[in-house]
């Protein structure tokens, strides 16, 4: 990586850790929304890999929720 969490902001949630100890995938604690950040490119890797689907799995079903008026 070049860019990596240094500290982690009280609101923010580890939710992946690289091998190394490198923050991977954070989320926000109590969000209203879907909300998520990660470093890497979880489209290239949404057919063979199974976090980055859920990834893409959870995203589809915010934006159902909130198109119906969830």
């Amino acid at each position: 990586h070049r860019q990596a969490i240094d500290r982690l902001a009280p609101q923010l949630e580890v939710e992946a850790v690289a091998e190394d100890g490198t923050i991977e995938a954070v989320s926000v604690k109590n969000a209203k929304g879907f909300v998520v950040g990660v470093q890497w490119h979880p489209e290239y890797w949404v057919h063979s890999d199974a976090p980055s689907r859920k990834i893409f799995e959870a995203f589809g079903d915010a934006v159902r929720r909130r198109r119906s008026g969830e």
